[in-house]
């Protein structure tokens, strides 16, 4: 269990540069410890921003990191001599990435800062053993890695099967391509466990500072998504105490909000808003809002065996990555693209993947035009499907799509 949390908060009413600005560096301005003590001269700093992952890009629909406050953020990095880079995981295929970038507002605002802006793939990824039972392992970027210092530029929201998207959620996006995927295949009808995995990988992929935008929130996610005004700002050290706040702020309190109760429960924060002081504001005189719930998530009635299912199809028994030898076209974009290095040659110049380096997050999928790549069970996974006359005419090389997206 954690101790109390300090968190900055502050007034916002609108998108603005002038009021987002004056509001960034009001909470600065109470954030404890100082930025300067944080963040010096010369580090290498990640600004995390969430461009999300499906649906809407526009910044106005509050689905994604608004980029006046990622650049208010990045200004003030950058006047504490950082160098800074800020991205997000947008697509599997590169050709999609720009286009992302610039409908999120994020080309434009590497343009007016200077700041680099990273494609969380092109960069690579490393795994990294989870702290759960399973998953056993995440696939994160290099970026975070590579980062002295990380910033979480956060957006709050409505969410379905977790209640409330923010700091803790934000994180999320450092694991790369389908493996974010995977962790929603793994918990089918299970928010609970789902939850805890989003905990685990907080406590795991930690930010130094994390920022927390309710100046507008989306309500009601999964039934009528709508944009209401809430007013706020949050920022501190401790993410799980700002979305312990924010679900205070938008009347989510009563939402079982198991993501911070396991932040707090494996030591990443504090989830009880009585240990948790505010600065900057009057937390008691501020008026909460009452937003609409996001729709409830599915029924968490499945059987153990139903849940043990999910968990062996989408580990032991799942299915790998084939390059077709006859369809490939040897143009090497799959090879450049592969976050670990896992696709190279064979000794008839043909492109193979090595299945015991490959981590599954789908990208060569789809950065190949010519549909040489698809994924099939092999080895020990297909035998055993074939035994229990379960293996399908053909697998689905496009999963579902995640329940929220991210």
């Amino acid at each position: 269990m954690s101790k109390g949390a300090s968190v900055a908060a502050v007034r916002n009413f609108s998108h603005t540069p002038a009021s987002v600005g004056t509001a960034v560096r009001h909470l600065l301005d109470n954030l404890t410890p100082p930025l300067p003590s944080l963040v010096r001269k010369g580090d290498r700093v990640l600004v995390k921003v969430n461009m999300g992952c499906s649906g809407s890009r526009a910044p106005e629909n509050r689905l994604t990191t608004h980029p006046l406050v990622a650049e208010a953020i990045i200004s003030a990095l950058l006047d504490c001599g950082a160098k800074v880079s800020f991205g997000d995981d947008v697509s599997r295929s590169g050709k999609y990435v720009e286009p992302i970038q610039r409908a999120t507002g994020m080309w434009d605002v590497a343009k007016r800062t200077g700041a680099s802006l990273v494609d969380f793939v092109s960069v690579g990824a490393r795994e990294v053993r989870s702290g759960l039972l399973y998953p056993r392992k995440y696939l994160v970027t290099n970026a975070y890695f590579d980062a002295d210092v990380v910033v979480n530029a956060a957006s709050c929201r409505s969410h379905v099967g977790i209640g409330l998207s923010g700091a803790m959620k934000n994180m999320f996006g450092c694991l790369i391509g389908l493996r974010k995927q995977l962790i929603h295949n793994l918990f089918p009808c299970d928010s609970r466990g789902f939850c805890r995995a989003i905990a685990d990988i907080y406590r795991l992929v930690r930010p130094t500072i994390s920022f927390l935008d309710l100046t507008t929130v989306a309500e009601a996610a999964g039934i009528t998504l709508a944009v209401r005004p809430v007013g706020i700002m949050l920022a501190g050290t401790d993410g799980v105490a700002l979305d312990t706040l924010a679900a205070h702020a938008i009347g989510y309190e009563a939402l079982p909000m198991w993501t911070a109760h396991y932040g707090n429960e494996f030591g990443a924060g504090c989830n009880s808003i009585d240990q948790i002081s505010v600065r900057g504001l009057d937390w008691q005189a501020f008026p909460k809002v009452a937003l609409r719930y996001p729709a409830q998530s599915p029924s968490e009635n499945l059987p153990m065996s139903g849940r043990m299912t999910a968990v062996v199809n989408n580990t032991a028994l799942r299915p790998r990555p084939i390059i077709a030898s006859k369809v490939c076209v040897g143009c090497g974009d799959c090879v450049q693209r592969c976050p670990v290095g896992a696709i190279g040659t064979t000794p008839n110049n043909a492109f193979r993947i090595d299945l015991g380096a490959c981590a599954d997050c789908g990208c060569c999928l789809k950065v190949c035009e010519a549909s040489a790549i698809t994924i099939d069970y092999v080895g020990l996974a297909r035998a055993i499907r074939i035994l229990t006359n379960s293996l399908p005419e053909k697998v689905d090389s496009k999963p579902a799509s995640s329940r929220d997206p991210a």
